[in-house]
């Protein structure tokens, strides 16, 4: 009877021990599944960043430009056993929140139906305005007031992320004027050898077709450092203008060896740089 019961015990104790380290084998398990994932996770923002520096390096030349405009079309690079794809678009392709014409913030809405286009881009109007006076289909401090929201800001945007704060834009559309948008110039109006496949999309209402040949026209004569070809005939040339401004929005996705995947977008301003830097860094972001 006695020896039966030390049996129990030593199975009971045997089993235990079991247990407890099969729990510590399992934690360490997933301790190191985690620090892989960091380091891998990490080699792959590494690789995002390394993607920033070399579209800027092309950026910096402007012998390299002429093969690479910042137009915003997509370029594949390998580096460091991994892949990064990157795309830079000057400031002065893309739509500027701050003084573009009304209708022109209305054709890149266009695609959200007529009646919300005229809405937002009126709302939009009146949170950079610095008047209280409501334009028809806007918001100005009463409308927010009565959807018990702050706001308007009555002064120019900082940054396109102020989008979702503009009374009654959704996520989706804010996200999707971000894309085409930007704060960080005085231009109004759009270069067309430098405005992406989007922007040109939403600004000239061309055929997709007509459009997709021209972009890659471009790109070929980019390729072969050709004079870029003329926009073909649409109804927003009222809209083009061919300023520059040195200011550039950099979308890079890296995939490292590993398969960790990390996409940034980057805003970076090569006028008056601090000293001892070659940029000025507007704004960094993760985006996955």
């Amino acid at each position: 009877m006695q020896r039966g019961m030390v049996l129990v015990i030593v199975l009971w104790i045997v089993t235990l021990l079991a247990v407890m380290a099969g729990g510590f084998a399992y934690s360490m398990r997933i301790e190191t599944r985690l620090a892989t994932s960091a380091v891998e996770r990490a080699q792959a923002r590494a690789l995002a960043e390394a993607g920033v520096a070399y579209a800027l390096a092309w950026q910096l030349d402007p012998e390299a430009q002429k093969q690479w405009p910042a137009n915003g079309d997509a370029h594949d690079w390998e580096f460091g056993g991994g892949r990064v794809r990157v795309s830079v678009e000057d400031a002065a392709g893309r739509i500027n929140l701050n003084n573009a014409d009304p209708q022109l913030i209305r054709r890149a809405l266009i695609g959200v139906g007529v009646a919300d286009a005229e809405r937002w881009a009126a709302v939009i109007a009146d949170w950079r305005d610095p008047d209280d006076q409501t334009q028809p289909g806007g918001a100005e401090s009463a409308e927010y007031r009565s959807a018990g929201r702050v706001g308007p800001k009555n002064t120019l945007f900082d940054s396109v992320d102020e989008l979702p704060q503009v009374l009654g834009m959704d996520q989706d559309t804010a996200q999707r004027l971000a894309g085409l948008t930007t704060t960080e110039t005085l231009i109004a109006g759009i270069d067309p050898q430098l405005a992406s496949l989007a922007v040109l999309r939403a600004v000239t209402g061309l055929d997709e077709r007509i459009l997709a040949d021209y972009v890659t026209t471009r790109a070929r004569a980019a390729s072969e450092e050709a004079p870029p070809p003329p926009l073909p005939m649409g109804d927003g040339l009222s809209f083009f203008s061919g300023s520059r401004s040195g200011v550039y929005h950099i979308a890079v996705t890296a995939q490292a060896g590993t398969g960790a995947t990390v996409s940034t977008e980057t805003v970076a301003s090569m006028q008056n740089p601090p000293r001892g830097q070659v940029v000025r860094w507007l704004s960094w972001r993760l985006t996955r």
